[in-house]
């Protein structure tokens, strides 16, 4: 048998990004009005305040100076501080199956490989966005993938099981490349 090796791989990056200035000056307008909204409380005792943060304290207890994210206008609107993605139809292709198609692309072209040469999609993820249909088949559908597929989640070690699981398919001799 010949070596079963990973001879593609494939990177997706939100092209918006959040410095740590954004971040914090979004956070502590929250923090202001959080504390101006709970004043009574908190001078009761019964309610902690919120503390402001800033970039120097985010960079030193994390490393990071900025991140990439999906919605960069519902994470630093202080009223949400969370993404705004609209929830789409079963029939659509999940925001997950788009980012997974930008890189499974990448991965092919890396590997010089088209769909035809693929016999099957494993998703691996911690979190998926939900739960039917599954990704995998909704990778499939986009790329043009026959085969099967299927999503694994096995929360921190979804990426080595879902990589066991490709490798064991391989060397099984049931597909030649997932």
């Amino acid at each position: 048998m010949t070596d079963i090796v990973i001879s593609g791989t494939g990177l997706y990056t939100p092209s918006q990004s959040i410095s740590n200035e954004e971040l914090v000056e979004s956070f502590n307008s929250y923090v202001e009005r959080y504390n101006a909204d709970h004043a009574t409380a908190i001078a009761a005792g019964e309610l902690a305040p919120l503390q402001p943060s800033s970039a120097d304290f985010i960079e030193k207890a994390s490393g990071i100076k900025s991140r990439y994210v999906m919605d960069k206008a519902g994470i630093l609107d202080p009223e949400r501080m969370v993404p705004s993605l609209p929830e789409r139809p079963n029939e659509a292709h999940s925001i997950q199956c788009e980012m997974s198609v930008a890189a499974a692309r990448e991965a092919m072209a890396q590997a010089d490989r088209s769909a035809a040469d693929i016999d099957a999609v494993i998703v691996a993820a911690s979190n998926m966005q939900r739960p039917y249909p599954a990704m995998a088949v909704e990778i499939q559908e986009a790329l043009g993938i026959e085969g099967f597929g299927f999503d694994m989640k096995v929360a921190c070690s979804s990426a080595t099981f879902g990589i066991q699981q490709a490798r064991d398919t391989i060397a099984s001799g049931s597909v030649n490349c997932v």
